[in-house]
């Protein structure tokens, strides 16, 4: 093995590997797309994979080229030096995009946070690397940069798009690599999207070296006392949510938990794009970049919600064990080999779904598994619920060999309705509530499925990719009065 790779380590057990096999306990990685994977699947990330089985078709489109970043960050320094950013703006058609102000923040805070640090030849970690953007203007900074990344297909994007990076395909809660093997460890826009944010900080501290800085960057908060409702609100009309990204707002709290476990090693700085309810909690929102006191305003942050960025630097060695993976249900080389047969895959992965989420209440209390599967929780009823596009049912097959439902939509619409990708009934529906039968006489009695009903074509905006979706009103009633019996009296 190559000596970049010999701080690698076994997730599992934590020896060391050689040629992608542990020393301690035997366990055998492999390359998957081209990237060495360490570490295996968990049920918990069941839905994520459905998702890149779903996108695998694009792979190619996912990668970028190395000039794209550089072009992006020159326009961002040029307009964040115009004296007259309108002028700017009219002159340069690409600050005009919608996605001009995403990048413009995102430079933004690699720049302010970097101020200070000297990247040339240093170690760098880039947690949650994505197709490589982030992670190449840390190597133009003249970093050793090894990016790691969940999804084998982004991975294997970001290798094509950035082959002098390091890739390794790996999960945050449980990093492959040695105690202390960079200089610095950076997370953008990524925090957000992991399974435990404290325990991906934890780790990411773990593998830093004593004089390191941990940075992370674009993570959307709520506050300590906020419930998941305000994902519900917000998220209502994100389409990408509701087509399957995992977005979420967690609390300030769980950015900030492991910090204040472990203060006195830390030197912690805070720092705000967007605050909501600015210092008093009634004020306008703070829109500009703002630092904070971590000891001193921690507990104003968890009273509020908004984006954070944080600058931690680590004084002394980590002491905290290693985080472990002890809950593997599937190896990264044997989900890839699924990825040119959707139905194969679906099917696959529909029977790790943890089971809690399996034959949930229909239409039954709002969800967030609800909300990015496709529906929307803020526009469902006690007997509805409102699909956008594509939604999706995880069952179990019973003894039923036809599935029935009612739809509606209020412009006519072809529904399609898919049993673990194939497609299994067919209907145009509109106004008047619609019967339509979903057939499930292919999956094995008492094995898991997914039932997908996906909205044909194109909307043309985005109210009318909804539909409505119902149990026939016997069979409602029918099911309410199981779910809800008291059982023999004894």
């Amino acid at each position: 093995m190559a000596d970049r790779d010999s701080d690698l380590q076994c997730p599992r057990c934590g020896a060391a590997l050689e040629a992608l096999t542990c020393t301690g306990c035997g366990a055998a990685y492999s390359r998957v797309l081209g990237v060495p994977f360490i570490g295996d699947f968990e049920a918990a990330d069941a839905l994520g994979l459905i998702e890149i089985v779903a996108n695998a078709p694009n792979r190619a489109s996912l990668v970028i080229a190395a000039g794209v970043v550089e072009q992006i960050d020159a326009l961002c320094a040029g307009f964040h030096a115009a004296g007259d950013k309108d002028a700017f703006r009219a002159t340069h058609a690409e600050a005009q995009a919608p996605w001009f102000s995403h990048r413009y923040a995102e430079w933004q805070a690699v720049e302010t946070l970097l101020t200070g640090i000297d990247l040339t030849g240093k170690d760098v970690l880039d947690i949650g690397a994505g197709q490589g953007f982030d992670a190449w203007r840390l190597a133009l900074r003249g970093a050793r940069v090894t990016a790691l990344e969940f999804s084998p297909v982004v991975a294997e994007a970001g290798s094509t798009g950035f082959p002098s990076l390091r890739w390794v395909g790996g999960f945050g809660h449980a990093l492959p690599f040695r105690a202390a093997a960079f200089d610095h460890v950076f997370v953008n826009a990524a925090l957000h999207h992991m399974r435990d944010i404290p325990a991906t900080i934890a780790e990411a501290l773990r593998v830093l070296r004593p004089g390191g800085t941990l940075i992370t960057t674009g993570d959307p908060f709520r506050a300590d006392g906020a419930d998941q409702s305000l994902e519900f609100d917000i998220f209502d009309r994100h389409e990408a949510v509701l087509l399957g990204i995992n977005e979420q707002i967690p609390r300030a709290g769980d950015f900030l938990a492991t910090l204040e476990a472990h203060r006195a090693i830390l030197a912690p700085e805070l720092f705000t794009q967007v605050l909501y309810g600015g210092r008093s909690g009634d004020d306008p929102a703070l829109t500009d970049w703002t630092a904070w006191d971590f000891d001193a305003d921690a507990a104003l942050l968890k009273a509020r919600s908004g984006t954070l960025a944080m600058r931690v630097r680590l004084l002394a060695a980590w002491l905290e064990d290693r985080a472990m993976q002890r809950d593997g249900v599937l190896s990264p080389a044997t989900f890839a080999g699924w990825l040119d047969d959707p139905v194969k895959a679906v099917a696959e992965l529909a029977r790790i779904v943890p089971r809690a989420l399996l034959d949930t209440p229909f239409p039954g209390p709002p969800a967030k598994f609800d909300l990015i599967n496709g529906w929307r929780v803020k526009q469902s009823t006690a007997r509805t619920r409102t699909a956008h596009r594509r939604a999706r049912l995880f069952r179990t097959r019973g003894a039923a060999r036809v599935l029935l439902f009612q739809m509606r939509s209020s412009i006519p619409a072809a529904i399609t309705l898919r049993v673990n990708a194939r497609p299994v009934g067919r209907a145009t529906i509109g106004p008047v509530w619609t019967l339509v039968e979903a057939n499930v006489d292919a999956v094995p009695a008492g094995e898991p499925f997914l039932l997908e009903f996906q909205r044909e074509g194109e909307p043309a905006d985005f109210d009318s990719g909804d539909f409505q979706v119902r149990l026939p009103g016997l069979l409602a009633r029918l099911t309410h009065r199981i779910r809800t019996s008291p059982g023999p009296r004894r």
